[in-house]
C-alpha cells in the first residue's frame, strides 16, 4: 500500500518553488496577526509579512497543475504569505498552508511508518520533482535530496520533509508539514532564505509553532 501520495507531494513542492519565485534583511518585530482558515485551522504570520490575494493563489494552482499534469481543484490554498526583501521585490521568507481533499493516508499509517519507509519516500519525491524543475522557469534552479522524518504539530503526526531550492542567486531552506487526517491532506510550507537563517529561523520556528488544527 502506498501511504504517501507522491504526485501531491510533488504539486506541493512546485507550489512552493512558485510562491517564492515571485520575488530582507529581517526586523525585529514580533507583532503577529492570527488568522482564523477553513477546515479549523489558525495560524500567526507577522503583520509586516504580505498576504497573497486569492487571485494569486488561484494562478499558482493553475500554474502547479500546469507544470505537472496533476490536477489542483480540490487542493486550496488557504493562507499564503511573503515577506519580501527591502523593495527588490525578491522574497525573503514565506508560508503557505495547502489543504487537499480526497482519501489520504491516516495517522495510524503514519505512525507506523518506519524511517526507512519515509527515506524510500524521500527518495521517490526527489526523482518526481528534479526534472520538472530542471525543465521549468530558468533552467538553472536544483534542488537537494529531499529528507523526511515524524515530527508532532498541533497535536498530530506530520511527515517533515526538507530540502533546499538551488539557484544561481542564492538558496532558500524549504521545510513543509504534511497532515495525514484520513479525508485531507494539511501541508504547511515555510522557506527562508538560507543566506539570512540566522535572523529569520526564529520568525519560521515561531510561525509554525503557532499552527493549529481543530477537526
Amino acid at each position: 500500500m502506498r501511504l504517501l501520495n507522491i504526485q501531491r507531494i510533488v504539486g506541493f513542492v512546485l507550489t512552493s518553488l512558485l510562491i517564492v519565485a515571485g520575488g530582507a534583511v529581517a526586523e525585529s518585530q514580533s507583532a503577529f496577526t492570527t488568522y482564523n482558515l477553513k477546515h479549523g485551522i489558525t495560524i500567526k504570520i507577522p503583520k509586516h509579512w504580505q498576504i497573497l490575494n486569492k487571485q494569486i493563489t488561484d494562478t499558482l494552482g493553475a500554474s502547479t497543475e500546469a507544470m505537472t499534469g496533476n490536477e489542483q481543484g480540490n487542493a486550496d490554498i488557504v493562507i499564503a504569505a511573503n515577506y519580501y526583501e527591502d523593495d527588490s521585490g525578491i522574497v525573503a521568507a514565506s508560508a503557505n498552508v495547502t489543504v487537499k481533499i480526497g482519501k489520504t493516508a491516516s495517522q495510524n499509517n503514519i505512525k507506523s511508518m518506519t524511517q526507512s519507509a519515509l527515506d524510500v519516500e524521500a527518495d521517490k519525491a526527489y526523482k518526481a520533482v528534479r526534472p520538472i524543475i530542471e525543465k521549468s522557469g530558468d533552467g538553472k534552479t536544483r534542488i537537494s535530496r529531499i529528507k523526511m522524518v515524524k515530527e508532532g504539530i498541533s497535536g498530530y503526526i506530520a511527515i517533515r520533509t526538507d530540502y533546499q531550492q538551488i539557484r544561481t542567486d542564492r538558496t532558500l531552506n524549504v521545510v513543509s508539514y504534511n497532515i495525514y487526517l484520513g479525508d485531507k491532506l494539511i501541508k504547511a510550507t515555510l522557506t527562508c532564505d538560507a543566506a539570512q537563517k540566522n535572523l529569520l529561523e526564529p520568525t519560521i520556528n515561531a510561525i509554525k509553532k503557532s499552527i493549529k488544527i481543530r477537526i
